[in-house]
């Protein structure tokens, strides 16, 4: 077939699939199946962004670890629940359960006709992916532009995702909870567990009144134990609530468990639906005794001024993936810079001054500590110096003696940096020595005292410039009869 001839006929297939939106998006999703399958390597240092006719997935630098070609394609949409909509086709990436360091974004746009045709409002709109083995949907969250209908999520791991959006009737609806997210990804006897799950009130008169989250260990049968969930402060979207279940309450059998939240008119929801019935599971593990905690990318040096982000992963024994969690502290030992947490996740260190230090974590009973240098940062200001010291402001030299200077630089937080700028002078008051004699100044043999300058020049525009007072050696003349000047000097 002729290139131009498949052109045209892509260009009635779409113009078909136009006229045919009104009638679902069945043919929407059969022309993804066939044409938006695909792959592409990711470097770590580099990332990469991953775009198909409706979805584009970007993946952050340093989000792997090592080299990853990074597979899509369209499958078939799940069925949808009592409340949760399915739109479009789903995405399903590789390679599989691939766990990010960072989160990764993930956009799925979609035909804002069949959402409202539909009865569904776009407000509602959320990428979730699906649980194959629980059947049940897990929000990510979205963020929706309504002008370019497209919804944004972030994503920890690769699993099967969907665009959904939530029916809602009349009146007061409750909260919408969006199943639960857990870090690590397999729990770890006697190491706490971060939960994580969007909850969301889609109506204007009313608000989020509770959250909580309910466990017990796997097949105890036990009574169920319960954390308050609280917002997450990181999070931009503002629909994440989270919790943290002690250490001590996590085994290697790992955890059943269910969400239940209530809004301010006392409309409540759980999730799953049929809790406690029908509960929720997150298998369990013990730690891994040769290396159970790491920063996901190796860091041995930095310069101040500078930040790293990182991430401190954990793992278990039953699993060869490493899982990313929010380390409970921080520390950049010996004082040698800050530490702040841009994202609930991940944690950033910011050198300050120079020397050897560490970069620690720990999360439940697990201690990392990787050392590090820190070197100079950008530099800030240069110095003169004699004798070790500061240059004096005005330098007071007698003439015809020579003096040895040097220089130094700093950079922001006032690191010494090795510098080498060129000396000049002004006001005839000496010169400096050549390359051989480098900071050498040879101050002129004036008789009366004179000033000028030595200006310090480095390129890229830093310069500094100091006064200079140098002393007359006075003048020898002999005595005539009647007249007297006073510039001489007897001998």
């Amino acid at each position: 077939m002729k290139p131009k001839f498949k052109w045209c006929l892509g260009l009635l297939c779409l113009l078909a699939l136009g006229c045919q939106k009104s009638k679902g998006d069945s043919s929407l999703s059969r022309l993804l199946m066939l044409s938006a399958a695909g792959s592409t390597i990711v470097r770590p240092a580099s990332g990469a962004t991953i775009q198909a006719p409706t979805m584009s997935l970007t993946v952050p630098q340093g989000a792997l670890e090592e080299e990853t070609t990074i597979t899509y394609e369209p499958i078939d949409v799940p069925a949808g629940t009592d409340t949760i909509q399915p739109l479009q086709a789903a995405y399903k990436f590789g390679p599989e359960n691939l766990q990010f360091s960072k989160p990764a974004t993930l956009q799925i746009c979609y035909d804002a006709r069949n959402v409202n045709e539909r009865g569904l409002q776009e407000k509602t709109m959320q990428i979730q992916y699906f649980d194959e083995e629980s059947g049940q949907f897990v929000s990510m969250g979205g963020e929706v532009d309504q002008a370019s209908h497209c919804v944004s999520a972030p994503i920890y791991h690769f699993s099967s995702y969907i665009l959904t959006a939530q029916l809602l009737s009349a009146g007061n609806n409750a909260p919408t909870i969006g199943g639960a997210q857990f870090f690590p990804g397999r729990v770890m006897a006697g190491q706490p567990v971060t939960v994580r799950s969007t909850v969301t009130d889609w109506d204007g008169g009313s608000g989020i009144a509770t959250v909580r989250f309910f466990y017990r260990t796997t097949g105890s049968g036990a009574a169920f134990k319960s954390v308050v969930m609280i917002p997450d402060s990181n999070d931009g979207s503002g629909q994440f609530y989270t919790a943290k279940v002690p250490g001590a309450d996590v085994t290697s059998a790992g955890l059943q468990y269910y969400i239940q939240a209530f809004d301010t008119l006392n409309a409540g929801r759980t999730n799953p639906a049929t809790a406690p019935v029908a509960l929720g599971t997150v298998p369990g593990d013990t730690v891994f005794a040769a290396a159970p905690i790491r920063f996901q990318t190796p860091v041995s040096q930095i310069s101040a001024g500078f930040s790293r982000d990182l991430t401190v992963q954990v793992r278990g024994n039953a699993s060869a993936t490493y899982y990313p969690v929010a380390a409970e502290t921080l520390t950049f030992a010996g004082a040698k810079g800050t530490t702040a947490r841009p994202t609930w996740l991940s944690a950033r260190y910011t050198a300050q001054k120079i020397g050897s230090s560490f970069l620690e974590a720990t999360y439940g009973t697990l201690n990392l500590s990787v050392p590090i240098n820190v070197y100079p940062g950008v530099l800030s200001r240069i110095e003169v110096l004699y004798n070790d010291a500061v240059l004096s402001d005005p330098f007071n030299v007698n003439a015809g003696t020579v003096k040895q200077l040097d220089a130094a630089g700093y950079d922001s937080f006032d690191n010494f940096m090795f510098v080498q700028p060129v000396f000049s002078v002004a006001g005839g008051i000496g010169s400096f020595g050549g390359p051989a004699n480098y900071g050498q100044f040879t101050a002129a043999p004036l008789p009366a005292d004179t000033t000028g300058t030595i200006t310090a020049t480095l390129g890229g525009g830093f310069s500094v410039t100091y006064n200079v007072l140098v002393h007359g050696s006075g003048a020898s003349c002999q005595f005539d009869v009647g007249h007297f000047d006073t510039s001489c000097v007897f001998n």
